[in-house]
């Protein structure tokens, strides 16, 4: 027995040995096979990194930030390749004394370079890291706030300013003052100053409020500015909020500003022209802001200009000139150093010429010297267009956020200055002149979405007066809370421009009165409940007239008079059915109905040959257009139109809109998928917006200009050949509400191409249980799916259990930034590690009320450090059975990027994550249990919560909340 057990074990270290030397043996008669796949992993390496050079270069040169890690990869694969390159030319060298038949003077030296070329770890493992950087090397930045955008002024030298700014920041710093006041004349910079206060002290605040009050006081604006302030500060957080240029007294508390002695916490810094004004509002501490003297103003100047002003004698003299005519204001300084700094000498003595000739005698003094230098600024505007919109800026009401949408229209309609080719023509022209106006310092950014900018005050004072002389001749009364208009015959009959704009006018003139140099009407947001002939009569040259969000219940005849009208805006008077008449204005260029009572597009509307764009949105009536109408605006290039009832007219009114070869831009609803004819084509469209469905829903667009929307209960498989051409060719961003018949993404909708798409929203769709199940999916396949996904919005999935039934290396979320889940109550965790260490494009997170959810990552990784380099904000409410976010063991995982987390009525959540967790840049966590009694501030987060890497240990939530 002992003999055959001694000979099994013989039996198996042979076995080992022959093994071992088989794979020895290998290295070096298999050498060139194996060179030649350490060559071709090489080159994979080298192609991925060249790859991913690319981005990063476009991606410095677009001023992104680059994504933690990347660089860091570049340089490891660059470090790696180099090594492996020594390799291939030693080896190549070494080969050269081998004999042709593959036999070697030095079988060692064989062995060892095929041995070595089997070490392909370093670089499959390289290839492997690097592939969540080929689809996103880059950060991209998250809208800035207020304070983010602000630049620190250069003050060196400014002591009258650096004076005043001391005094306010002691008096923000003094904790017995609640109410700060800084009066001064318009222009002296009181603005400026509390921008610079507030960045210079916000590490003493939570958070930094800012709103403009301006001579018409909009309390629901001002309320709506500060909401979340004044929920903060009710909380107890201490905040700052700025009240910019106040007229007149406020009364805080109606306004919903926390103030007094139970609310300390509230710090109040106003801005006001008028001592009185801050007297009025109990300022315990009130700062004067002087114009300053010529040393300081020069200094001002200096920074606007150069020092070109100092070095060239010829210049200096009249730059010396120049400035005292300035009147030490430094929003005047500004802008003439913007106008002057690159022209000649010539050109600042003729400018110098034209600031010594008397402003207005009539006019503010705190701006008669702002008058002169602005008008300077706006004369030596070489772009016309600019000019014009200048102006224009000047007609909607003080401090209002001015869509340059509203802009683009007003320009076709006015036809000004050159005739546009198309409406995107205009867009451009209006976007250059918005740039150099912005240039100029003569308009602002409104701190809302791009679309929209704003003018100071005082600039928009002096674009008045401009608009007062010349060819032009305003009449600006907008946001003045004027209830009825009745001007008589003493009146200037010489306008070029009224704007009665966002007042409250219920009656126009009903008598004779004349207008005939009258281009621009502007009577929106009024209670106008009609149009009197007369008035009509007195305005028949008349271009743009704007009566959108009136009470107007029909169209008097004399309308037809308006022969020179090129833009007419009716939007949202609900009562307006009957618009026939409008059939008569030939040379409309564009017709704006939305929001009215129409039913049908009657057969005149098809005499306005001159269209180019017509806007039918939100007419809950509309279900016909005559026949052939659509067909006869042969110039239409952006067509907005949503239909409710199914009609057969629907039809036929695109199959004449697939005829029109001038259309770029089209937005549709339609009641059903069967009012699209199936061979409707989308390719000439630059941007589209086509929504099926009976009702109106909430409108998920992340891209307006690519987007799909199908609400209905049934879908059609396979798809309508007109919707399948759409997803291919288009790929638009897509949003599928309540179809009964829909189980999951992959397979039901994976021939119809929805793999391929940037963004999905699945919305109360009660039968999907997941996104993805290969089980039925026929065939075998290497695709990674919902890689393409940038945007996933899940909300009502009642049944979604998980969200893919598919092995996980099935799944990739590189791309995707924005997830939101909403009443998913069946989904008890998301994301495996495995998945989630992958979501490196990830910005934001939002699940609300998905009461079942107990972790949303789980699962081990190989990985010692997870890093999620782009999210930002995470949101949490409503998750009753949430226990953690992340419930495995990864030694490390970082947040770069993370600024936000709302912790909301998720009371059963004791841990965010096992081990240590690093976030550098968190600013705000708000934690409420069920109960409601908790809430962490930004002093809390730094010292309790999250801790960055130096926490190991288990956080438990609820013990941090109890000791706060």
């Amino acid at each position: 027995m002992a003999d055959g057990v001694v000979t099994s074990v013989a039996d198996k270290v042979i076995d080992s040995m022959f093994v071992v030397a088989k794979k020895e043996i290998d290295y070096m008669w298999n050498r060139k096979q194996h060179i030649q796949n350490f060559k071709s992993e090489v080159q994979k390496l080298k192609d991925m990194k060249g790859r991913i050079q690319q981005k990063i270069e476009l991606a410095k040169h677009k001023g992104d930030n680059l994504v933690h890690g990347v660089e860091d990869w570049v340089n490891a694969a660059d470090a790696e390749i180099l090594k492996a390159e020594e390799f291939i030319t030693e080896e190549g060298n070494a080969k050269k004394t081998c004999f042709g038949i593959g036999l070697c003077g030095n079988w060692s030296t064989l062995h060892r370079y095929g041995k070595k070329a089997t070490h392909t770890a370093p670089l499959t493992e390289l290839q492997e890291h690097g592939k969540p950087y080929e689809s996103c090397v880059s950060l991209a930045t998250p809208a800035p706030g207020l304070l983010d955008v602000y630049q620190n002024k250069n003050l060196d030298g400014i002591i009258t300013q650096n004076s005043a700014l001391g005094d306010i920041i002691a008096a923000i710093e003094d904790e017995s003052i609640q109410i700060i006041g800084i009066y001064g004349v318009g222009g002296v910079g009181k603005t400026t100053l509390a921008k610079e206060v507030a960045a210079r002290v916000k590490n003493l605040f939570a958070d930094v409020a800012f709103t403009t009050i301006s001579q018409t006081v909009d309390a629901d604006k001002i309320r709506k500015d500060t909401e979340s302030a004044t929920k903060r500060i009710m909380k107890g957080e201490k905040i700052l909020i700025i009240l910019d240029d106040v007229w007149e007294k406020l009364d805080l508390e109606e306004l919903c500003i926390p103030s007094g002695i139970d609310h300390m916490n509230c710090k109040i810094l106003l801005t006001s022209r008028s001592k009185d004004v801050c007297d009025r509002m109990i300022a315990q501490s009130k700062i004067c802001v002087n114009s300053l003297p010529f040393k300081e103003a020069w200094i001002l100047f200096k920074h606007a200009v150069g020092n070109k002003v100092e070095t060239d004698i010829s210049l200096k003299s009249v730059a010396i000139k120049v400035v005292e005519e300035c009147g030490g204001l430094p929003l005047v300084i500004d802008v003439i150093g913007n106008t002057l700094k690159n022209r000649d000498v010539n050109s600042w003595k003729a400018a110098l010429t034209q600031l010594q000739k008397n402003a207005p005698a009539d006019i503010d003094p705190s701006i008669r010297k702002a008058f002169i230098n602005l008008k300077l600024s706006y004369d030596y505007l070489e772009n016309e267009e600019a000019q014009w919109c200048f102006l224009q800026c000047s007609m909607f009401p003080e401090d209002s956020k001015i869509l340059l949408e509203d802009l683009v229209h007003y320009r076709v309609g006015l036809e000004k200055i050159k005739e546009v080719e198309s409406m995107e023509d205009a867009r451009n022209r209006v976007q250059n002149a918005i740039n150099i106006l912005k240039s100029s310092s003569l308009l602002l950014d409104a701190n809302v979405p791009e679309h929209y900018v704003k003018m100071h005050d005082v600039v928009r004072d002096v674009a008045l007066l401009i608009a007062t002389g010349g060819m032009n001749n305003f009449l600006v009364m907008a946001g003045k809370g004027v209830k009825e208009w009745l001007p008589r015959n003493n009146i200037s009959h010489s306008y070029t421009g009224i704007s009665l704009m966002h007042n409250r006018i219920c009656n126009l003139p009903d008598y004779q009165i004349s207008f005939p140099q009258l281009e621009a009407t502007y009577l929106n947001d009024n209670d106008l409940r009609s149009m009197p002939d007369e008035f009509i009569e007195g305005i028949k040259n008349t271009r743009v007239l704007n009566l959108a969000s009136n009470m107007i219940p029909f169209l008097p005849q004399s309308l037809m008079g308006l022969t020179q009208l090129r833009m007419l805006n009716l939007s949202q008077n609900r009562s307006l059915c009957e618009v026939s008449i409008l059939g008569e204005l030939k040379y409309l260029k564009i017709l704006i109905l939305n929001k009215t009572g129409i039913k049908e597009v009657p057969e005149s509307i098809g005499q306005l040959v001159n269209l180019r764009r017509l806007e039918l949105k939100d007419c809950k009536e509309l279900c016909y257009t005559t026949p052939g109408v659509i067909l006869k605006l042969s110039r239409l290039e952006e067509l907005c139109i949503e239909f409710v009832v199914p009609s057969i007219g629907i039809h036929k009114c695109l199959a004449e809109v697939m005829c029109l070869s001038k259309l770029t831009c089209l937005r549709l609803k339609a009641p059903s998928v069967y009012d699209i004819p199936q061979d409707f084509k989308f390719d000439k469209l630059k941007g589209f917006n086509i929504r099926i469905e009976k009702e109106y829903k909430i409108d998920y667009t992340w891209n307006p200009e690519r987007h799909l929307t199908l609400c209905t209960d049934y879908l059609v498989f396979p798809f309508l050949k007109w919707m399948k051409r759409l997803i291919e060719v288009k790929r638009p961003n897509t949003s599928l509400f309540k179809i009964k018949n829909l189980n999951n993404i992959v397979p039901d909708l994976y021939q119809e191409g929805f793999n391929k798409l940037e963004g999905i929203a699945l919305m109360e769709c009660p039968n999907i249980t997941c996104l993805v199940d290969t089980c039925d999916l026929e065939g075998n396949t290497n695709e990674k799916f919902l890689m393409e996904f940038k945007h996933l919005v899940l909300s009502g999935l009642y049944n979604l259990k998980v969200l893919w039934k598919c092995p996980d290396e099935f799944i990739s979320l590189t791309n995707l930034v924005n997830l939101s889940i909403f009443n998913c109550s069946g989904l008890v965790r998301l994301f495996p590690m495995s998945v989630a260490k992958g979501l490196v494009s990830l910005k934001e997170v939002q699940i609300k009320s998905c009461r079942n959810l107990e972790e949303v990552i789980w699962g081990e990784t190989e990985t010692d450090e997870v890093v999620f380099p782009c999210l930002t904000t995470i949101g949490l409410r409503g998750c009753m059975k949430l226990k953690s976010f992340y419930s495995g063991s990864c030694s490390s995982i970082r947040y770069p990027s993370l600024v936000k987390v709302e912790l909301i009525v998720c009371h059963k959540m004791e841990m965010w994550r096992h081990e240590s967790h690093e976030t550098p840049k968190l600013k705000f966590v708000n934690h409420v249990p069920l109960d409601g009694r908790y809430s962490i501030n930004d002093a809390v987060v730094k010292c309790v919560f999250f801790l960055s890497v130096y926490i190991s240990k288990l956080i438990r939530i609820d013990k941090i909340f109890d000791s706060v």
